[in-house]
């Protein structure tokens, strides 16, 4: 593994990979399976069957305020770099980029998000992959012209999001889908533009940049600021309660909530979601150009990082076989230490694997089925050099 000018790149089948986006991506998806774990399967605590404890809240408040919503935009951002990086790829070989990923993301979602979505209603997948097809023909828009377009795109639909989210009279777990294309879109020009700089090119890595730093404090403002925005939300538009202290709820058995409210909520989400992005990506990408003992850790993560589509829905089976015939009972403890040891396993796992073959299982069949030929599983095996 050699690193150039603060990237780190490790040699693939590929060409060169960018390692610090390997560990981000499995820290992106450690926090979503995390978060997974006690909604695959309801814990007693969440069914009310078992009041939550002091520690219990202690460690469930912690992993959510290091965790929700960040982990998730995260993963999206880092989707958008990916697509980015797929497209070039495809160019390079002589493929058809548009074509490639119209297939790409149309495999991700048919093939493993709908069975996906049919066992966890919170699957992400199906969702990322119709998102990623409406990015598709905004490909070469976005990566033509100057670098700031793409922020332009994030911009325009984030602003979009809120009102066709709140406005929008579709309901349903289906329609929720569409609903969250312009934010999800959002994100992945974010994606975008990050894979635009030149920081992230391996072939043309430039000077040292200021890029991870500022991208640490401009997400740790946006984290604020959706904080501030959420508490404007509540102090303006509180939520309507009865003579006997309970929430008012509309035709739909949900809380009545002021549009206004809505629309300021789904802002805030945005920017605390946006604002930890950009700083976990930040800090990363920071701390592996340090190449100290933190960057060194983090390494350790990097084959995680390749096979997340294993990872993401391993997670899911493992959980529904091991506690849905307890569902209600286990207590959350419980299950954030089956996803601690879920992920101590499939990190040996990786590492193991990652020495022997080029993809993760499902990721080698995700290529096969994208490229539609045969694609080379095992390494090579290292001929020695006489000196």
């Amino acid at each position: 593994m050699t690193e150039t000018i603060g990237v780190v790149r490790s040699p693939t089948a590929e060409g060169t990979r960018v390692a610090f986006l390997d560990i981000a991506r499995a820290l992106a998806m450690i926090g979503v399976v995390m978060m997974n774990v006690t909604v695959v399967v309801f814990s007693a605590e969440s069914a009310g069957g078992r009041p939550m404890d002091t520690l219990t809240s202690v460690v469930n408040g912690a992993l959510s305020l290091l965790m929700s919503g960040k982990a998730r935009a995260m993963l999206m951002v880092l989707l958008g770099i990916g697509a980015v990086l797929a497209w070039r790829a495809a160019e390079r070989r002589g493929d058809r980029p548009m074509v490639v990923m119209l297939r790409r993301y149309a495999v991700l979602g048919l093939l493993f998000g709908v069975p996906h979505l049919l066992v966890f209603s919170g699957d992400i997948l199906t969702h990322y992959s119709v998102t990623a097809l409406v990015l598709a023909p905004l490909m070469p828009l976005l990566l033509a012209g100057g670098r700031t377009r793409p922020l332009i795109a994030a911009l325009l639909a984030f602003a979009i999001a809120p009102f066709v989210e709140h406005v929008v009279p579709l309901s349903g777990e289906w329609a929720v889908l569409l609903l969250l294309v312009p934010q999800t879109l959002g994100f992945f020009c974010v994606g975008v533009w990050l894979a635009r700089r030149p920081e992230l090119d391996p072939a043309t890595a430039e000077d040292p940049s200021r890029l991870p730093a500022g991208m640490v404090w401009t997400g740790l403002a946006g984290q604020i600021l959706g904080i501030a925005v959420m508490f404007g939300s509540d102090l303006l538009f509180p939520m309507e309660f009865d003579a006997d202290g309970v929430p008012v709820l509309g035709p739909e058995g949900m809380p009545v909530v002021d549009p206004a409210a809505g629309l300021l909520t789904s802002v805030a989400g945005t920017l605390m979601g946006l604002g930890g992005a950009l700083f976990y990506l930040g800090l990363v990408w920071w701390s592996v150009r340090r190449r100290g003992a933190v960057a060194r850790a983090l390494g350790v993560l990097a084959p995680l990082g390749r096979m997340t589509l294993t990872v993401y829905l391993g997670g899911t089976a493992v959980f529904l076989l091991v506690m849905d015939p307890w569902e209600t009972r286990i207590p959350m403890l419980a299950q954030y230490a089956l996803a601690a040891g879920y992920f101590a396993v499939m990190l040996v796992f990786a590492h193991l694997w990652s020495a022997r073959f080029r993809y993760g299982p499902l990721e080698w069949l995700w290529r096969l089925l994208t490229h539609l030929r045969p694609l080379p599983m095992r390494r090579r095996p290292r001929t020695s050099r006489a000196y």
